[in-house]
């Protein structure tokens, strides 16, 4: 992958940390896990632990969306010193 590929997947994930739409959405969904989670009975440890990984997988899509911005701006910041160098 390109330096160039890598700062468009960046800014594609930056768009995406910011969409209101998918940040609404992801909150309800981490919030019905964290409601299931803490209403489940004792004897439900399935019901705790489908919710404890659902609540994990949302939080890993967070955490690679920020990678990939993170990798994103390393890569432009790689084209900037490179075009510096040209001049």
């Amino acid at each position: 992958m390109t330096n160039e590929d890598q700062v468009n997947k960046g800014r594609k994930a930056k768009q995406l940390l910011e969409d209101e739409t998918l940040n609404t959405a992801m909150t309800k969904l981490e919030n019905d896990q964290l409601w299931a989670f803490r209403s489940s009975k004792p004897e439900e440890s399935v019901k705790r632990e489908t919710a404890w990984c659902m609540m994990q997988a949302i939080d890993g899509l967070r955490q690679e969306l920020v990678r990939i911005m993170d990798n994103g701006k390393i890569a432009q910041a790689a084209i900037s010193k490179s075009q510096k160098n040209l001049i």
